[in-house]
């Protein structure tokens, strides 16, 4: 079995980002599912849609796992700005991703932290450190944190999220980490934001933050895999 490269976007303009920018692509039906094979510098990558949420997320990346002989996982898409120095389109290549929405603070635990587990899941920072991004992106490093829900400025105080330390916040990231830890893969987070959680958010404006900020995210996967 050849080894592959799986990228993961939750969604269908994150998705139609990618394939947009991409010279060329085979369409392919994996355990159900249309998945985009290419070959960059001699390696195999496999873009499809995921799943939205935690749960979701875990169970489509456990089964491709079943099939796949996967090298890294790449997670893709858009997120939510918390921290107040971010602006629409900025892209967060993450340092490491956790939950905002554990708590099992009364066994000792820290908040965020799944019994058994750290608190965070580390990327594969020594991979995204050896590439070279051309300096015209607005990149950050930093926390990604998720949780099943929608973080707004409505409902944000409601949320586990230091916004001093996290930088973004969204749905799957942490899920794709736990997962990835669990099967020993090595991973990537790559999120845009596409709102930002301290402003309120205008919804027709929104709908086109999130292609511009998916369009940012997979061009800067690109620069990593380049």
């Amino acid at each position: 079995m050849k080894e592959v490269n799986l990228i993961i976007a939750a969604m269908d303009e994150e998705v139609q980002a990618l394939l947009d920018n991409l010279p060329n692509y085979e369409v392919k039906i994996i355990d159900d599912n249309t998945a985009y094979e290419f070959k960059i510098r001699d390696e195999n990558f496999i873009l499809v849609k995921g799943k939205i949420g935690k749960v979701y997320t875990s169970i489509f990346l456990s089964r491709l796992a079943l099939i796949l002989k996967i090298k890294r996982v790449f997670n893709i898409g858009t997120s939510g700005g918390v921290n107040k120095g971010l602006k629409i389109n900025d892209v967060i290549v993450a340092t490491k991703v956790g939950y905002h929405d554990v708590d099992v603070t009364f066994f000792n635990y820290e908040i965020g932290q799944i019994p058994g587990d750290p608190r965070y899941y580390e990327c594969d920072n020594e991979f995204v450190e050896s590439r070279i991004i051309d300096p015209k992106y607005s990149i950050k490093r930093g926390i990604i944190l998720s949780g099943d829900s929608f973080v707004t400025r409505e409902n944000i105080n409601s949320k586990n999220i230091n916004v001093e330390e996290c930088l973004a916040c969204e749905m799957e990231s942490a899920s794709v980490g736990q997962t990835c830890s669990q099967l020993k893969i090595p991973f990537v987070v790559i999120r845009s934001i596409s709102d930002l959680t301290f402003e309120q958010i205008d919804v027709d404006r929104h709908n086109n933050d999130v292609v511009s900020s998916s369009t940012n995210s997979a061009l800067v996967l690109l620069e990593l895999i380049k």
